[in-house]
């Protein structure tokens, strides 16, 4: 158990790589596996790497923020995240 860096419940963490693709050199925060999957679902590898590769980056954004909110106030360890359409885009 610890502390997710991004809705700061005590749960179960995973790792979570702040530098995309480039995992050796890259910073790591400590992440429940809902929050991960939302940082995914939301943001391209490339918004990671430029805008959003600190844990108060993702923090301030306002889709971790609502995420996170809602994430609060659930005791829930795993829920399904739909990718956006925006990343779905990207990834085509």
């Amino acid at each position: 158990m610890g502390e997710c860096a991004i809705c700061e419940r005590s749960v179960e963490t995973t790792r979570h790589h702040l530098t995309p693709q480039n995992r050796k050199e890259s910073l790591v925060a400590r992440i429940c596996a809902p929050c991960h999957r939302q940082i995914h679902a939301v943001f391209t590898n490339h918004e990671l790497k430029q805008r959003f590769n600190t844990v108060a980056d993702l923090k301030e954004s306002e889709e971790m923020q609502k995420f996170a909110s809602w994430i609060r106030k659930t005791n829930k360890d795993a829920v399904h995240v739909d990718e956006s359409k925006h990343v779905r885009d990207w990834r085509e």
